[in-house]
């Protein structure tokens, strides 16, 4: 017995090399890049933590030797009338309100373009041509629908997760000797078991939304109407979804592996082209201008280099997301048989390669009889209609042999009484011939006794 998860593999390995690299267009990479950016595929590469540095006087030595330690430069010593005053009366809770307000806006626009990019992805790898404006104008709604499911989740989620602590705040609120460290070892595994379930259970969610994107542009319907229909078909058939999930973790552990693996070689090889430059710039800078004035000169190649550095990962993680997208909805078009996903490598009116609704063998034969059957009576419907026009091709033959006949003896009556008159008019011909000579002879007979 194959599953859909694993069958998936190959298709998806085949469509992610004619996509990409049959031909090669650099552009198509350099559009699916933006597109995988804005998704957010690789934003946790480059997250990054950062640090709490900051820098003091004595970072800057005596580079700046106008500027005494401890003493701000005359330049900015009428600055304060500016707005700084206002701005020093203004509540601290309000600045933190405002900061967060604005950082909350800024999430929720890149969420709603990460919306959109979901269904830009799907429509440029399925029928694989990437039109980025165009793609992003006709999903605008479908984005802004997901954005709001995305939302509402997210509010679930938190909401379970404070009411799974709401047990522990009256015991961390009371101040008791008895508050000892089993109490605190036993809080720290509540909280870690609760944060593996509800990351389990938004991981089970998004393995839904994913399964319902392409039902929603290809089936023409709402994203919870889509995510509706494939929990109904998990339920038939959830021994493949589990499979495919397991095939999921495995690749998702493999790429991961080979990404980091490709990006530190990469990165390692660029980082020491780029050093290279820098020390030449360095050397080639200092014999003409002062130290402090040379890493001002090498702060816009460095901006280069990181640019450089971060395009070529980024066109570099393009394989490794069209790949898992294309398993994704080569799976979707085995396990659910009335996806209509219009593959570019779909030839028309092909079959569907799967029903998505098998739970045992007994079921799969079921269904393999079902398809016979379908096929046997689609055999027989064909069988009729090609007896019912040979049927009507003899008719329209014996028409036409009835027909020739009937000319044929039309014919033969008129060439019969054409030979018929032809004969009368022969023997009436005779006839006046015969009394021409009659009375010839009559004349002779009365003319003889005259000369007698």
């Amino acid at each position: 017995m194959s599953w859909y998860g694993i069958d998936a593999i190959d298709k998806a390995v085949s469509r992610t090399k004619t996509a990409l690299f049959e031909p090669f267009d650099f552009w198509k990479w350099v559009k699916l890049a933006i597109i995988i950016f804005l998704l957010g595929g690789i934003g946790s590469n480059y997250g990054g933590s950062g640090t709490n540095y900051r820098m003091d006087s004595e970072d800057f030595g005596n580079n700046f030797p106008n500027i005494e330690p401890g003493r701000m430069p005359d330049f900015l010593s009428g600055v304060s009338w500016i707005g700084f005053d206002h701005i020093q009366s203004i509540p601290p809770m309000a600045i933190i309100a405002a900061i967060i307000a604005f950082l909350f806006l800024l999430a929720l626009i890149f969420s709603y373009i990460s919306s959109v990019m979901e269904f830009v992805f799907v429509e440029a790898l399925v029928r694989n041509k990437v039109h980025f404006w165009a793609y992003s104008k006709k999903f605008l709604g479908k984005g802004f629908n997901l954005l709001l499911i995305r939302l509402a989740l997210g509010i679930v989620f938190f909401v379970l997760f404070v009411l799974a602590f709401l047990p522990f705040i009256p015991v961390f609120l009371k101040e008791s000797p008895d508050f000892s460290f089993p109490a605190i070892i036993g809080g720290v595994f509540w909280f870690f078991g609760v944060i593996i379930m509800l990351a389990l259970l938004g991981a089970v969610v998004s393995s839904f939304l994913s399964l319902a994107i392409p039902l929603a542009i290809y089936r023409e319907s709402g994203i919870l109407s889509a995510f509706r229909t494939v929990y109904r078909n998990f339920r038939k058939s959830w021994k493949e979804v589990l499979v495919y999930w397991l095939i999921r973790f495995l690749l998702g552990i493999g790429i991961a592996i080979l990404a980091v693996v490709l990006f530190g070689l990469l990165m390692l090889a660029l980082g020491i082209v780029f050093l290279i430059i820098d020390v030449v710039l360095y050397f080639l800078f200092s014999t003409s201008v002062s130290e402090s004035l040379v890493w001002i000169l090498l702060i816009p190649f460095v901006i280069i280099e990181l640019l450089l550095i971060f395009g070529t990962l980024l066109l570099l993680s393009v394989p490794l997301a069209v790949f898992l997208k294309y398993h994704l909805l080569s799976f979707l078009e085995a396990w659910f048989a009335g996806a209509d996903i219009p593959f570019f490598d779909k030839l028309s009116g092909e079959p569907e390669i799967g029903f998505g609704t098998e739970l045992s063998g007994s079921e799969q034969s079921a269904s393999e009889q079902d398809v016979s059957e379908q096929s046997a009576s689609e055999q027989d419907v064909s069988e009729q209609n090609a007896s019912e026009q040979s049927a009507s091709e003899q008719d329209v033959s014996e028409k036409s042999a009835s027909e020739q006949d009937v000319s044929e003896q039309s014919a033969s009556e008129q060439s019969a009484s054409e030979q018929n008159a032809s004969e009368q008019d022969v023997s009436e011909k005779s006839a006046s011939e015969q009394d021409v000579s009659e009375q010839g002879e009559l004349e002779k007979n009365r003319s003889d006794p005259d000369r007698s």
